[in-house]
């Protein structure tokens, strides 16, 4: 599981709850925002190590709503659908759960807080411990 695969999650989420409406932006865009529409962004995030080669994960995000003109009873509205993005399902079929939701508005733009706690393994390749030992056997008799 990475990032990306959490980040489509969320907008396939977004695209069912509020469908073709809204575009849903992942990059950057500098020019040529078709409004309204969602913007994804990562914040910063955290990694812990666990036992062995397990690693605890923290995917913060906000998400950004935006509107042509700022409308408190647009923004109310998809503030009270939003939270939706509680559970979201990735392509791979693996549900997570997000925590640590909040909204704010700010300048005109509905900002959505949420973290993401996942799990991950990352497996170590082992060159064959048998290599290079000899044996020679002998039998007493």
């Amino acid at each position: 599981m990475e990032t990306n695969d959490i980040i489509d999650g969320v907008s396939i989420k977004l695209n069912e709850l509020f469908g073709e409406k809204y575009t849903i932006y992942t990059n950057n865009v500098k020019q040529g925002l078709q409004f309204p529409c969602f913007f994804i962004k990562t914040l910063p995030s955290n990694k812990k190590k666990l036992i062995g080669n397990r690693y605890e994960n923290e995917l913060n995000l906000v998400i950004h709503m935006m509107l042509e003109e700022e409308n408190l009873e647009e923004f109310n509205n998809i503030s009270d659908r939003i939270y939706e993005l509680e559970y979201i399902i990735l392509l791979n079929g693996d549900m997570l759960k997000g925590y640590n939701m909040k909204i704010e508005i700010s300048d005109g733009v509905l900002l959505y807080f949420i973290t993401y706690k996942y799990f991950t393994y990352n497996e170590t390749i082992r060159e064959n411990d048998m290599e290079g030992i000899s044996s020679n056997g002998e039998v007493k008799v």
